[in-house]
């Protein structure tokens, strides 16, 4: 154990409550839940094979419970992650846990653009594939990770996102799910009560052992962000959902003041550091969205 790990743990007693009781007013609301029992086909764009699992895994689940068709597309090969495997043994493990994974959310399909870590790019290429994926599927709603995040396979993906819808007629609506910068509670304009779905969550994350990061800080969030309902409910996860336009825009407009989200934010997969990683240059995040989304 590291000096870090060490801190932490003799901080745990104090912090750990300490966070949770300043984070539940910190996501305090009175929003209305959201109903899926109308999108029947649901394409999730997850740069990294446990991304869908992380952001909206449990909604993946629910949608399921409703009798929808998901589809999952996997930008990358996940060759770059955290793991004491090799490169090719990593990129292997992560697809054998995927499909473990595709039973327990009940995903119907899984894909894979295999673009190396860090590769994601709106070039040619890659928007026509993913022109192509949407039009196979046609779905009435894509999950993308959002642009404001802290890993830039995660921005570049929306960026692709927005790129690839400019060259179709999409009618459907778009969700950004959260995955290492928690979306200011103000911005979540969509909530997903998934109290009877996160259980299969935490199962599902409990399949990525070639993995070598926690993922307690992301379930905490989730448990969390049932206060955002009203009346609270014990489990949720919250989106920014944006129709085709207005995604286009926030996409654009971030990408023109060329912002170095790695070094802006920190990520949240541990309840340890929530605090800091939540409000670091909080301000600024808020900033960021308010611009960008109208």
């Amino acid at each position: 154990m590291n000096r870090k790990e060490t801190l932490m743990n003799i901080a745990r007693p104090v912090n750990r409550p300490v966070t949770r009781r300043i984070l539940k007013r910190h996501y305090s609301a009175d929003l209305d839940v959201t109903s899926l029992e109308e999108e029947k086909k649901v394409l999730v764009l997850a740069p990294h094979m446990d991304d869908e699992t992380i952001g909206p895994g449990a909604t993946l689940r629910k949608h399921a419970e409703h009798g929808a068709e998901i589809y999952c597309l996997f930008m990358t090969d996940g060759g770059g992650s955290v793991s004491d495997l090799s490169e090719e043994e990593l990129k292997q493990s992560r697809k054998e846990e995927i499909h473990q994974v595709m039973d327990i959310l009940k995903l119907s399909d899984v894909s894979y653009m295999d673009l190396p870590d860090g590769g994601v790019s709106s070039s040619e290429e890659n928007i026509q594939f993913l022109k192509q994926k949407i039009e196979e599927v046609s779905p009435d709603v894509i999950y993308t990770t959002p642009y404001v995040d802290a890993h830039t396979d995660h921005t570049a993906t929306a960026q692709l996102l927005a790129d690839t819808l400019k060259q179709m007629d999409y009618r459907g609506i778009v969700r950004m799910y959260e995955i290492n910068c928690a979306f200011p509670p103000d911005f979540i304009n969509c909530l997903i009560d998934t109290s009877d779905q996160y259980g299969k969550k935490v199962q599902a994350t409990e399949v990525f052992a070639s993995q070598a990061i926690a993922f307690d800080g992301f379930l905490e969030l989730n448990q969390l962000k049932g206060n955002l309902a009203k009346p609270s409910v014990q489990s949720a996860e919250g989106y920014i959902q944006l129709d085709k336009d207005a995604f286009i825009k926030h996409c654009d407009t971030l990408k023109e003041k060329e912002i170095n989200f790695p070094k802006t934010f920190k990520q949240v997969n541990r309840t340890d550091t929530l605090l800091w990683a939540i409000f670091k240059n909080y301000d600024q995040k808020k900033d960021f969205y308010r611009h960008s989304i109208k």
